[in-house]
C-alpha cells in the first residue's frame, strides 16, 4: 500500500484513459486511488470507491484526474468541486460538450480556490521540438509552404461495442483536438489564435456523414497567413466512401495496425515528415512503443531521427507540476474545444452523406 507521505491523485473512471492515468500516475510515485461505480474488485490494485462522494471520506485527495466520457465531465467536475471547493483537477480532452462549455466556464469561476487544467498530451510531445528545431534551423531562410496534419484508425469493432462513441463531436471529438495542438505547435502563436476563432464554412471542409455517429472523416484545407493548412482524420479506415484519405496521408505499414499519426511541413526545398507513434520502419518493422519517426530532405541532404518519448506521460508530469506550482496555472484555453464544437455543427447540418462547405478541399 501507498505511503500517507505520497500526493493523493483520485482518477474518476476506469476506462482506457483512466487506467492509463492509474499506471502512469502510479508509476511517477503518487498514491492513486480510483472512482468508477462499474469497478469489480479485480479490476484495480487500487482503492477504489463507487462515488465521488465515498472517495473524500477517507485520505485526503490531493488532486483529481477526471477521464470519465466527455459527455459526463461537467457533471464530474461539478461533484468533485461540491466535495472539495480548492480541488486541483485535470480533466481529459475533450472538456466537455459544445453546449456546456458556459456551465464549464462557470464552475471554475464559482470556485477560485480550484485549480484546474485540460490534458493535451501532444502539446508536449518532444518530437514536435525537434520538429520546431529544423524549422528554426537548416529550413529558416524559406517561409513555411504547407503545414499537414492527419490522424486515422478503424475503432469500428470498438464503437459496435459501445466503446469510444462521440455523438456530440461526432469525427471531430476523437482526434482533432489533438490535432489542433499539433498545427499550434507550428503556427505562431496569433495566427492560429486567428484561425481558431474563424467560421468552419471559410474554409474548405468535407466531412463524410454517418446517420449513428454524426460523421467518421474530416478534410479540412485552408490558407493561415500564407501557409496552406490541411488537416484530415478518419475513425472508419483509409477508404471511407466519398472521402478517402489525401494523398499525402501514408497508410499504416505495421500488420495488422490501424493508426497512423502524421505530421508533414514544407519549407521551400525541405520536406520534413514526422510519423508519430505508433511508427514503423520504411519495410513496415514496428519500433518501440512510444517511438516516433522524423526524416528531413533538403537540398542535397536526408536526414532521419528515432525519438523516443511519451507524451502522455509528459503531459501529465506537467499537469502535476501546474497544479501544485507556487505560481497559477496557465488559464485554460477553450479555443479548440468551441471549434470542434463549430465543426460537429456544420457536419450536424450536413443534408447528404458527403458535405462540403467552402471552396472544394484539395
Amino acid at each position: 500500500m501507498a505511503s500517507d507521505a505520497k500526493t493523493h491523485v483520485c482518477v474518476v473512471g476506469h476506462g482506457v484513459a483512466g487506467r492509463l492515468h492509474e499506471r502512469l500516475l502510479t508509476g511517477l510515485g503518487y498514491a492513486v486511488s480510483v472512482v468508477d461505480p462499474a469497478l469489480g474488485p479485480q479490476d484495480t490494485g487500487a482503492c477504489a470507491h463507487r462515488r465521488v462522494a465515498d472517495a473524500v471520506g477517507g485520505r485526503a485527495v490531493d488532486a483529481w484526474s477526471i477521464c470519465t466520457p466527455t459527455s459526463t465531465h461537467v457533471h464530474v467536475l461539478s461533484e468533485v468541486l461540491d466535495a472539495d471547493p480548492r480541488a486541483r483537477i485535470v480533466v481529459e480532452k475533450p472538456v466537455c460538450r459544445p453546449r456546456e462549455l458556459p456551465r464549464f466556464r462557470a464552475l471554475l469561476a464559482d470556485h477560485p480556490g480550484a485549480r484546474a487544467v485540460v490534458m493535451n498530451q501532444y502539446r508536449h510531445a518532444h518530437a514536435m521540438a525537434v520538429l520546431r528545431s529544423v524549422l528554426k534551423g537548416p529550413a529558416a531562410e524559406y517561409p513555411l509552404q504547407a503545414l499537414r496534419v492527419g490522424f486515422g484508425k478503424d475503432r469500428r469493432e470498438d464503437i459496435a461495442a459501445g466503446r469510444f462513441v462521440d455523438r456530440d463531436h461526432g469525427i471531430f471529438g476523437y482526434e482533432w483536438l489533438h490535432m489542433l495542438a499539433l498545427v499550434g505547435g507550428v503556427l505562431p502563436e496569433e495566427a492560429f489564435g486567428r484561425y481558431l476563432c474563424t467560421d468552419p464554412r471559410e474554409h474548405a471542409l468535407r466531412v463524410a456523414a454517418d446517420p449513428e455517429l454524426t460523421s467518421t472523416a474530416a478534410h479540412e484545407a485552408t490558407d493561415i497567413d500564407g501557409t496552406a493548412v490541411e488537416l484530415y482524420s478518419t475513425i472508419a479506415g483509409p477508404d471511407v466512401p466519398g472521402l478517402p484519405a489525401p494523398g499525402w496521408l501514408h497508410r499504416p505499414r505495421g500488420a495488422g495496425e490501424s493508426r497512423h499519426r502524421q505530421v508533414d511541413a514544407v519549407a521551400g526545398p525541405v520536406r520534413i515528415s514526422l510519423e508519430l507513434a505508433p511508427a514503423t520502419l520504411p519495410d513496415g518493422t514496428p519500433l518501440p512503443s512510444n517511438t516516433h519517426r522524423m526524416s528531413v530532405d533538403g537540398p542535397g541532404t536526408r536526414n532521419e531521427w528515432l525519438i523516443h518519448d511519451s507524451p502522455l506521460d509528459n503531459a501529465l508530469r506537467w499537469s502535476m507540476s501546474a497544479l501544485f506550482g507556487e505560481s497559477e496555472p496557465p488559464g485554460i484555453d477553450l479555443r479548440p474545444t468551441a471549434r470542434i464544437g463549430r465543426l460537429a455543427d456544420t457536419a450536424h447540418r450536413a443534408p447528404s452523406p458527403a458535405l462540403s462547405a467552402g471552396p472544394t478541399a484539395r
